[in-house]
């Protein structure tokens, strides 16, 4: 009749710990589980203690059936199976996610000792911190939120687009002439009886000639078209951080569900472990190696979180936000974008702003030449004016009154024809050339690895959802019908839940890299987006200043 009990209690064993099993896994597409078998109708049982005796938690229905009352060390071991399973049974289960139900690493504290060594113990049953309680409880926040986000409030896109503001006032600032002269003039000045010498008025101005401030202008405007590109350079890295940071994010999330899911399985072999102890099905190193399990999978629990929040705010500080509270994340993780990445590969060659910047560089090193080649046009200077003469006319002793005088120059190009200028500008166009076929070098060089990856990541990916997984599900279900035919232990079970879940948690790494590559080769692998942007041009004030001597001063 022993038997008979003991075979009951594990039927109500493995019912329960099948739907507590089921209940705490929320299906992600490709993880799908199927549906649990229906709950027996139970009381709720007590806490187990192992120092205490707990009180009978089997149902009246099933104390009618044991009828071996005479045989206590059986009766007791099949109620202390039935009480350790149905105490996993009624967990209460709450919404799986980064802040999983407090229950669930909060078992009953076992007493951490060897039988045979009553004095020896091996640590605490402290439960496993959880950091993001309060997270769920927030809005969800979406990608494309993120990038709103970055758009408005990331500090570099505003820099970009102030280098262009800057190209362009300094275009203005090139074009504009040189600023007349107005002053007094005199000569022969002298007092006294004589009265003589001339004094009066004069207009200077200096005449650009040979359309220079034109060209030079030029230069500067070439300068705000590369610079146009700078923006889009700068925009395509900032997406890219922040698709590629929330993705991360976005993953590491489901890894907390997943390592929740292990420390339930690490927690239930635990209890199961000191379970068998008591009955004498095990000794106490399998006991120990279970705790060790149970200790490490609260370990990686409280890393996974960690990582949460480490990949949250690196999303945060891209999206330009110093302060942004951890929310919890919405996406479609398992849909990463179809891609041809050869032909990816190609299209950022070509295509990437980098690229285009380059040869926007090529027309401002062009405007330089023609630039420095007209700089050796002379300039006309002109200078006109009205004197006062207060000399006599012979011996009339008449003043000789007004009288106006102009004078006109221009310089002799015969040693500085700017020939070093010339040859330097020649120099910097060819190096712009160079520059262009570098940069897509440079592009192709970080895309091709970007292509590999993707398609190494969705193979693998495709494997895992089409292959491994569904075995792993497969399996797990065959052990579960074992163990309730009592043809298996219930290890077994634990151990292939176990490894459905590391399954899964490979998956989602797969997942993760697929779309970290999509989305490096669909903005052109340009990263770093807090980095300052790049900027073509000086950073000058004193460029054709009013009051200088010339225009380049």
């Amino acid at each position: 009749m022993k038997i008979k009990n003991l075979a009951l209690s594990f039927a109500i064993a493995a019912s329960a710990c099948t739907l507590q099993a089921q209940q705490s896994m929320p299906d992600m597409p490709g993880m799908k589980m199927d549906p649990p078998p229906p709950k027996p109708q139970q009381a709720p049982a007590p806490k187990p203690n192992r120092r205490k005796n707990v009180p009978d938690p089997m149902p009246g229905d099933m104390k009618s059936m044991s009828q071996d009352a005479g045989d206590a060390k059986a009766k007791a071991a099949a109620d202390s199976v039935t009480q350790s399973f149905q105490q996993q049974a009624h967990q209460p289960q709450g919404k799986p996610g980064p802040a999983s139900d407090a229950s669930s690493t909060k078992l009953p504290i076992q007493e951490l000792q060897e039988p045979e060594a009553i004095d020896f113990r091996t640590g605490s049953d402290l439960p496993a911190p959880e950091l993001l309680r309060d997270v769920v409880s927030r809005e969800p926040m979406t990608v494309e939120n993120f990038l709103a986000l970055a758009d408005k409030t990331n500090p570099t896109l505003s820099q970009a687009q102030r280098n262009v503001d800057r190209s362009r006032q300094q275009a203005r600032q090139m074009g504009l002439p040189p600023n007349p002269i107005v002053g007094y003039s005199g000569d022969h000045i002298r007092g006294g009886e004589y009265h003589g010498g001339e004094e009066g008025a004069f207009f200077s101005q200096e005449f650009i000639l040979g359309r220079k401030l034109a060209l030079r202008r030029d230069i500067y405007r070439a300068e705000g078209r590369s610079n146009e590109y700078a923006v889009e350079i700068q925009k395509a890295r900032i997406h890219n951080d922040v698709a590629r940071a929330f993705f991360d994010a976005l993953a590491a999330q489901q890894s907390v569900v997943v390592h929740d899911r292990l420390l339930k399985v690490a927690l239930d072999a635990q209890t199961n472990a000191h379970e068998l102890e008591r009955v004498g099905q095990a000794d106490s190193s399998e006991v120990l190696n279970a705790e060790i399990a149970a200790e490490q999978a609260k370990v990686e629990f409280v890393n996974a979180q960690r990582m949460f929040l480490a990949t949250f705010t690196q999303l945060a500080t891209y999206s330009g936000q110093s302060s942004l509270a951890p929310q919890p994340l919405t996406g479609s993780l398992v849909e990463p974008p179809e891609l041809d990445p050869e032909g990816m590969v190609v299209t950022d060659t070509q295509e990437s702003p980098a690229v285009k910047q380059a040869e926007a560089n090529v027309a401002v090193a062009e405007a330089r030449v023609k630039s420095a080649q007209r700089e050796r046009v002379p300039n006309l200077n002109l200078k006109a004016g009205e004197w006062y003469s207060g000399e006599t006319l012979g011996s009339t002793n008449i003043k000789a009154g007004w009288m106006s005088f102009a004078e006109a120059g221009v310089q002799l190009p015969l040693w500085n024809r700017n020939q070093g200028n010339i040859q330097a500008a020649k120099v910097e166009l060819d190096r712009a050339h160079h520059d262009v076929n570098r940069t897509q070098l440079l592009t192709r060089n970080r895309a091709e690895p970007y292509a590999q990856q993707y398609q190494t990541a969705r193979f693998t990916a495709e494997r895992y959802r089409t292959e491994m997984l569904p075995r792993a599900r497969r399996a797990y279900q065959l052990e579960v019908t074992k163990y309730q035919q009592m043809a298996q232990g219930y290890p077994h079970v634990l151990a292939a839940q176990h490894m459905l879940f590391t399954l899964q948690l490979t998956y989602i790494q797969a997942l993760n890299e697929e779309w970290r590559a999509a989305i490096a080769l669909q903005n052109y692998t340009l990263m770093n987006g807090l980095d300052e942007p790049m900027s073509i041009g000086q950073d000058s004030t004193t460029m054709n200043l009013p009051t200088a001597p010339g225009p380049d001063q």
